[in-house]
């Protein structure tokens, strides 16, 4: 499997204004010496050895991932903000020329997720196939009710590519040709599931919107099917420690608990994802720093749990 990331934050996307550059172009010349900007060859090295803070962003759209599986099937994760640029790129190819196939999964239906929708350029060429997978009973009234006529100008209908819509049975399992994927209940208001792909003898997580409280951790051993031994793991981690615990029910979690259920269940790479959309790149920056800083607080786990933080335009390989 090949994992790439769209949008990686939460709740509403997360633009750059002229007061946030001009601060990423002040701390890149701060660090800049004569040499480095000598000629565009130089400059090119440079700016390739800054982090992603200064020089570029952690990204500022809602919650959209790409899967490409062995057999280069195409799923797609959540259609939040994300899904327009992925639709843009899609469009380069077959999709472009009606002759598109790809499944989508959704988590649940809260706006950061779904409202990339109206925006999704393959959905309007007429010979794409779509088949939309949801463990929510009434997937496509949902998904049809965001684009009446009060809200959207453009109904789900006039949108030509062929969209079917499947339900799939809570906590079961389906099968994308070789891929086995198994939904997980999470806590979170008004609902939300994570999944879990298997394939190949590899297994990734994708678990966004989810609150791990002292309820959640009580009864943990329930998601030790769903996390046990996972190669990757995104997982929700948009509060600090201190805000997850003034946020009770607010439905999210915090890099420290994701490291946490990480350790007991042998995770192997850990994404933090669905970022706090008040959290510029430094302190996405901050937030990293802090997880790993954790992590080296417990000796169990040190150099068996890789962690990251998610940017779009990210890959990985599973």
């Amino acid at each position: 499997m090949k994992v790439k990331f769209w949008g990686v934050r939460g709740s509403i996307p997360t633009t750059l204004n002229s007061v946030t550059i001009r601060d990423k172009i002040k701390q890149a010349l701060q660090l800049a010496t004569p040499k480095d900007i000598a000629n565009d060859e130089s400059i090119e090295s440079f700016l390739d050895s800054l982090p992603t803070s200064i020089v570029g962003t952690y990204g500022g759209n809602t919650t959209t991932l790409e899967v490409r599986t062995a057999s280069d099937d195409l799923i797609i994760i959540d259609c939040g903000t994300g899904l327009k640029h992925l639709g843009n790129e899609l469009m380069k190819g077959d999709f472009g020329k009606g002759e598109g196939f790809a499944t989508i999964l959704l988590t649940h239906t809260h706006w950061d997720h779904i409202q990339g929708i109206p925006f999704f350029a393959p959905f309007y060429i007429k010979g794409n196939r779509f088949n939309i997978y949801s463990p929510y009973n009434d997937i496509k009234e949902r998904i049809e009710y965001q684009q009446v006529f009060t809200h959207f100008p453009i109904n789900l209908e006039y949108m030509l590519a062929q969209k079917e819509f499947f339900i799939i049975e809570k906590e079961g399992e389906i099968y994308i040709n070789d891929v086995k994927i198994k939904n997980k209940r999470m806590r979170h208001p008004g609902g939300s599931f994570g999944f879990r792909f298997e394939e190949n003898g590899k297994s990734f997580v994708f678990t966004s919107d989810c609150e791990f409280n002292i309820d959640e951790i009580d009864k943990i051993d329930s998601y030790k099917e769903f996390f046990e031994n996972a190669d990757v793991c995104v997982f929700d981690t948009q509060y600090t420690f201190e805000e997850s615990i003034n946020k009770v029910d607010w439905g999210h979690s915090s890099a420290s608990i994701a490291i946490d259920i990480a350790a007991m269940f042998n995770i192997k790479h850990l994404i933090l994802f669905h970022h706090e959309p008040d959290y510029n790149d430094n302190k996405l920056d901050a937030v990293l720093s802090n997880a790993k800083l954790y992590l080296g607080m417990n000796p169990s786990r040190r150099g068996k749990l890789t962690i990251d933080i998610a940017r779009e335009g990210m890959e990985i390989g599973i």
